[in-house]
């Protein structure tokens, strides 16, 4: 695909990603049953169903026959070509308790790499776009990655899930503060993961991530000028992978880190 096509397809992928926010806030602020619970920390409201749902149908009618592969839905990967992958509401303990870290992801990847990515937040507003060779956004604005060098001035989202161990997740946030850094976890990865292509943080790091979590972000951020790891390699459609967003200056130290 060309670099026209592939703007297309962003803007087409934020639109949707945009209204799938909106949908979720209506549902809501209507009044949901109480979450329930697919594995001990691991929330799922109506929403996520509805959301999910919404979005597959717009995929569908904008690019009809392509595969989706979606948190809730599942899908298979194809071997090549376009598939499109979803998160419906990331953060959705945030979400199912009112607050307002939670958002929407919308992503493809082409012949198994991570090349579109529309994230949408609906308070505050913000949509994140980037495509292969098509720059990153906020909003219609131009973002990057943070300028940081010295680690004793970074902040560090390290994300945390009951798919690796508790230890292997406080080992990782020790040696990423005895590096002099700042540390924070709050309840979206993929928030974090776009933050850090914002250069609001200076990265993300966790060591488990699933494919819905992590593509629309990760086309954003390299187009943002982040350090990457290789997440989209391997089984990552499948299987998810460890991830690591950087500043470019700390992204090799970050990665030794992340590798214990």
């Amino acid at each position: 695909m060309n670099t026209t096509e592939l703007a297309s397809r962003r803007d087409i992928a934020g639109r949707i990603a945009g209204d799938a926010a909106a949908l979720a806030a209506r549902i809501r602020a209507g009044g949901m049953k109480a979450a329930t619970m697919k594995g001990a920390q691991d929330f799922l409201t109506e929403a996520d169903g509805a959301t999910e749902h919404f979005i597959r149908g717009e995929l569908e009618r904008h690019f009809p026959g392509e595969p989706i592969l979606g948190e809730e839905g599942g899908g298979t990967p194809p071997e090549s070509g376009p598939l499109w992958i979803l998160d419906p509401i990331d953060g959705t303990a945030n979400f199912a308790r009112n607050a307002d870290r939670w958002c929407v992801s919308v992503g493809m990847a082409l012949d198994g790499r991570a090349t579109i990515g529309a994230v949408a937040r609906h308070a505050p507003a913000q949509l994140v776009l980037g495509a292969k060779g098509c720059s990153a956004s906020l909003n219609g604005q131009p973002i990057s990655a943070a300028p940081t060098t010295d680690m004793a001035r970074a902040i560090v989202e390290v994300g945390w899930s009951l798919r690796r161990p508790a230890s292997g997740f406080i080992a990782l946030a020790a040696r990423v503060m005895e590096a002099g850094a700042g540390v924070r976890s709050s309840g979206s990865g993929t928030l974090g993961l776009v933050e850090t292509a914002m250069g609001r943080l200076d990265a993300y790091a966790e060591l488990h991530m699933n494919a819905w979590d992590a593509c629309a972000a990760l086309a954003i951020a390299r187009e943002a000028g982040c350090w990457t790891n290789a997440f989209d390699s391997g089984a990552w459609l499948t299987d998810g992978n460890p991830i690591l967003f950087a500043a470019p200056a700390l992204g090799p130290r970050l990665m030794a880190l992340l590798d214990g």
